[in-house]
């Protein structure tokens, strides 16, 4: 039997998924989590065959998830659920080589097919998303565009977005204090910002942390 590992931070929506998949899927839940750090850290140890993961996680967002373990376990699959979608999100994420993307919104018939697709091999896009795929092509990244940034950038962007400082955010990616400084100075100068404000309106703006963390 195949197994799922699960990413989401929101435990109602988390315990819905592991009852629908026990219940009507033929996988094997083998682990949640919801923080996006350790729910990568999981994964790796347990290699599940699925993973379903969200977008906007504590620790680690649900893109650099996505990105790492396609780059370490391309054969794995992985289905993206979100509340907040725009063009240039959607786009990060076909990018990622997500398997397959599906709102919140979306009903629990559409997740049962949406998992189901995903875990036999097909991609899955919900209606809304297909619907919208034209307005794709013209999305292109740019000079202040996440596309632009490194990995270690991304990272040191979300948790000043989570609103760490500098002394927290080099304790948690156990780097120097003055390292993580000049990470925070080349997204100033990457993003063309002028502060801390502007840095957090750009972690929201990427959708590397959601609206309410940044309050």
């Amino acid at each position: 039997m195949q197994t799922v590992y699960i990413i989401e931070d929101d435990k109602l929506l988390c315990d819905l998924l592991s009852g629908l998949i026990e219940t009507e899927i033929d996988l094997e839940v083998v682990g949640a989590h919801g923080d996006g750090t350790e729910g990568l850290r999981q994964c790796q140890l347990k290699k599940p065959d699925v993973l379903i993961c969200d977008l906007h996680l504590p620790g680690l967002n649900g893109m650099e998830i996505v990105q790492r373990l396609k780059a370490d376990r391309p054969e794995i699959r992985i289905l993206v659920v979100s509340g907040i979608f725009n063009l240039a999100r959607i786009k990060r994420v076909l990018l990622s080589k997500a398997d397959g993307i599906i709102e919140k919104t979306a009903g629990l018939e559409e997740m049962r097919k949406a998992l189901k697709s995903v875990a036999s091999g097909q991609s899955y896009y919900s209606p809304e998303i297909l619907r919208r795929m034209p307005e794709l092509l013209s999305v292109q990244p740019s000079d202040g565009s996440l596309e632009s940034l490194t990995t270690r950038e991304r990272e040191v962007l979300q948790l000043i977005g989570e609103g760490h400082t500098t002394k927290e955010i080099a304790s948690k990616l156990s780097i120097s204090v003055r390292t993580a400084d000049v990470h925070r100075t080349h997204l100033m100068q990457k993003l063309k910002v002028h502060n801390v404000a502007g840095l957090t309106r750009a972690s929201i703006q990427f959708g590397l942390v959601k609206p309410a963390a940044s309050l």
